[in-house]
């Protein structure tokens, strides 16, 4: 027996042996380029600017050095934004351009200046990241910012004339309009005009009227968007003449844009266009944007073309949003239409009837509301919540109740932020009980809860039930929250609560990280069959493996497989991905943003959100280039084929499989 215990102790110690040996092997070994740089998306992941992710800022390679630079950036903070600016003198031209993207980032205005004062001796492709991070950066504090910035429209390089362009819509620069102006009457570039015309268009400025009219027929349907989007904030006769004739372009994302300024125009001559246009035969995307115009306008000229229209079958979608507009502009004459779409089995069309009761708002709808506040669909619970409290004053405390006892956690977060909007304290020590059993309830719940509490202290900053929410807030075992209510402390009591913040847990292994830099290039695809037919999308490892392997993940186990396209918007986005269908709902946790300088294109995929770090399976394609939403949405891949299939799409249709393409 002694023996045998003996022979086990050796064998035991060879084991100890072999572990201290194989763990001081792995320490000091030399860790290859993808290794390195999957250890730093770990780091990213966990939102910590660590020694060793500092360290990675000198590595060798230059694609380390550019993936700690973007990490560091993405994370974010004083100091990230010190150790980026350091780095843009680097040799390599890549890897500067990197810190300057990343450092605009940051947050850090008092950097926008510095960062333009260097721009001028970089490569031209290093200076136009650095230019828009300038320009992203700029506040009301950067005074000078913006008259520094429209010396970069004289650069010899069109790329950074037209990142200045950008950078002065980011900056929100309406007084260097003019600038911006004479500069675009002898530029020839098209991407530099492209992009002064959005900025004009964006920032709406009136002198630009003439710019806007001289490229109305321009090719490319993005410039005559923009021109569209233009002469709607510009107003006056001509202006509208020619919104009207965009109605009959043959591009639907600028016939979508001129229905939307059109409806912004209270002119008779405008009413009188859209209301022609509903007996039109427009597709149901373009229809449906024509109903909210003319519920904008309270038209009151399209009733009867309307009530014509419903007298044929339409899609679901068409049916929803012509009762909602009647329903604004003829009051209770539309409640019989509003019933039947109360009585029908979709629970859309159930939603939009208690929307359509809402715009009544007489006592004749209150009993039907309160018919569908005891629906089985969230959905329609939650759109009669909205309209009883908002109808029905008297009862409100019964209907906030109800909603903060509802099963579904939506219903109690609408619960909470009518309770935040409308500053009803006596439900504090409600809110208070809520949060103390935190780690039963939903991620955005708990959100809700922070930003009642911030209404709150904002009014007394002493209130106990709102102070110990926003404690308990900081003490979340979820770091969104965590992060939203250090924001909040910050905010109100000037002291940053950060080091009490524990790093966010890491959802993925870093050696799963790692297989995918090994793995790709060249990049995944995924191809996503619809009802309509088949997307082919190209996923982006590089820019965004975080996100990546989450919708490999996702897609693999079938997570998507029969959810709808829940949001279209015409000329803007498709977006899928909601396993609720109504836009709130998503996997049991969150993943990280990781903004990168990936243009938000036509066809363009990237990741919804509702703040930072906030995402999760719902992903949107872009109709047309959304240069506003850069470095503000994760962009993770794009669309190679099927963009005639996008198109296509309206709001239910299906998802029927997600297939990942490897190699």
């Amino acid at each position: 027996m002694k023996s045998f215990f003996k022979n086990m102790a050796v064998v035991v110690g060879i084991l100890l042996l072999a572990v201290a040996a194989y763990y001081i092997y792995d320490r000091l070994r030399e860790r290859s380029v993808a290794e390195r740089m999957a250890e730093i998306v770990h780091e990213e992941d966990r939102r910590v600017l660590s020694d060793k992710l500092q360290e990675y800022l000198k590595d060798p390679s230059v694609d380390v050095r550019r993936r700690a630079a973007l990490a560091i950036g993405r994370i974010g903070g004083p100091k990230a934004a010190e150790l980026l600016f350091n780095d843009l003198i680097d040799e390599s031209i890549d890897f500067a351009a990197a810190a300057g993207f990343a450092l605009g980032l940051t947050g850090q205005s008092e950097y926008a200046s510095r960062l333009l004062d260097v721009a001028f001796d970089m490569p031209s492709s290093a200076a136009a990241r650095v230019v828009r991070s300038a320009g992203r950066l700029a506040d009301s504090s950067t005074i000078d910012v913006p008259p520094k910035l429209v010396e970069f429209l004289n650069h010899p390089s069109p790329d950074v004339r037209e990142a200045a362009c950008y950078a002065l819509f980011y900056a929100e620069a309406k007084e260097q309009a003019g600038a911006i102006i004479k500069h675009l009457k002898t530029e020839e570039d098209d991407l530099v005009r492209a992009a002064g015309l959005f900025t004009l268009a964006r920032l709406e400025i009136k002198a630009a009227r003439d710019l806007f009219v001289d490229n109305l027929a321009d090719s490319d349907p993005f410039v005559r968007t923009i021109c569209v989007r233009g002469l709607g904030r510009t107003g006056g006769a001509k202006s509208l003449r020619l919104l009207q004739m965009s109605l009959n372009d043959s591009d639907p994302n600028v016939v979508a844009q001129a229905i939307t300024e059109l409806g912004n125009s209270r002119d008779k001559k405008a009413r009188q266009q859209l209301a022609k246009r509903v007996l039109s035969g427009w597709d149901e995307k373009l229809m449906g944007n024509l109903f909210e115009a003319l519920q904008h306008q309270k038209n009151s000229m399209a009733v009867d073309q309307t009530w014509q229209l419903l007298e044929t079958t339409q899609p679901a979608n068409v049916t929803a949003a012509a009762a909602i507009y009647l329903s604004d502009v003829v009051g209770d004459k539309a409640v019989n239409l509003l019933d039947s779409l109360a009585a029908a089995p979709v629970p859309f069309l159930r939603k939009s009837s208690a929307q359509g009761y809402k715009n009544i708002a007489k006592s004749n709808v209150i009993p039907r509301l309160a018919g569908l506040f005891n629906d089985d669909d969230p959905w329609v619970r939650a759109a009669a919540f909205d309209a009883l409290v908002t109808i029905d004053e008297k009862n409100r405390d019964f209907y906030l109740k109800k909603a903060l006892a509802d099963p579904d956690w939506v219903m109690q977060s609408l619960a909470i932020d009518h309770i935040r909007e409308k500053k009803l304290k006596a439900y504090l020590p409600e809110l208070n009980g809520m949060m103390a059993t935190a780690s039963e309830r939903e991620i955005d719940v708990r959100r809700s809860l922070v930003q009642a509490a911030r209404t709150f202290l904002k009014e007394d900053a002493e209130n106990p039930d709102a102070v110990l929410i926003l404690m308990n807030s900081l003490m979340d075992n979820e770091y969104v929250v965590r992060l939203e209510a250090d924001v909040v402390y910050k905010e109100l009591f000037d002291e940053d609560r950060m080091n009490m913040v524990p790093p966010a847990p890491a959802r993925i292994e870093v050696s799963a990280i790692h297989e995918g830099f090994r793995k790709y290039p060249p990049n995944p695809y995924a191809l996503i069959s619809t009802n309509k037919g088949d997307i082919e999308i190209e996923l982006f490892y590089d820019a965004a493996p975080l996100t990546v392997l989450n919708f490999i993940e996702l897609a693999k186990s079938g997570f998507y497989r029969g959810l709808v396209f829940h949001r279209v918007v015409p000329g803007f986005v498709v977006q899928g991905g909601d396993p609720r269908g109504d836009g709130w709902g998503g996997p049991p946790y969150r993943i990280r943003c990781e903004y990168s300088d990936e243009p938000f294109f036509r066809g363009t995929v990237g990741i919804a959100t509702s703040g930072r770090d906030t995402g999760g399976s719902q992903f949107f394609i872009t109709l047309s280039p959304q240069p506003h939403l850069e470095a503000r949405y994760t962009v993770f891949g794009r669309v190679t084929s099927g963009m005639e299939v996008v198109d296509q799409i309206v709001r239910g249709d299906m998802i029927e499989e997600i297939i990942i393409e490897e190699g």
